[in-house]
């Protein structure tokens, strides 16, 4: 059973949810846009839909008859990807140059990898072309936050 009182009400309401969570804004679209690799929501005469897009399809469409419960279906499927809450921030590239950029980007903001929580970031190697791996990192996007907010 839904919780109304605990979930955003309205697109409006989940935009800001949503924010306030850290959750990267690509991730999603509220009102219909069809964004690649993106949860989205709609009004259209059936209903208020919820999907995922990718590739110029729709895929695992729900209709809601009320915009609340679409709102509560859109805050489940984004948030239940721990990626959407982290933003890329160095490679990818071979690992001794994503690391340098990586700590370089830190540098920048007057930390260190020791100065964050284990948590607000992680890395990635991943095969991009064969040979070998090509690294990446990403920093949680609340911890990028306060780190642009720190004197």
């Amino acid at each position: 059973m839904i919780d109304h009182v605990a979930e955003p009400e309205t697109r409006e309401a989940l935009a800001a949810h949503l924010g306030a969570l850290g959750v990267c804004e690509g991730s999603y679209h509220l009102f219909g846009a069809h964004l690649d690799d993106a949860m989205v929501m709609d009004r259209r005469p059936e209903g208020w839909v919820v999907f995922y897009f990718e590739r110029g399809g729709e895929y695992s469409l729900s209709v809601h008859e009320h915009e609340v419960d679409a709102c509560a279906d859109l805050l489940a499927r984004v948030t239940s990807d721990e990626h959407v809450f982290f933003d890329l921030v160095a490679g990818p590239a071979p690992a001794a140059i994503a690391d340098e950029a990586f700590d370089a980007w830190l540098n920048s903001r007057g930390v260190t990898r020791e100065d964050l929580d284990p948590t607000d970031w992680k890395f990635d190697d991943v095969p991009w072309f064969p040979g070998p791996y090509w690294r990446r990192y990403f920093v949680r996007i609340t911890a990028a936050r306060r780190l642009a907010q720190m004197p």
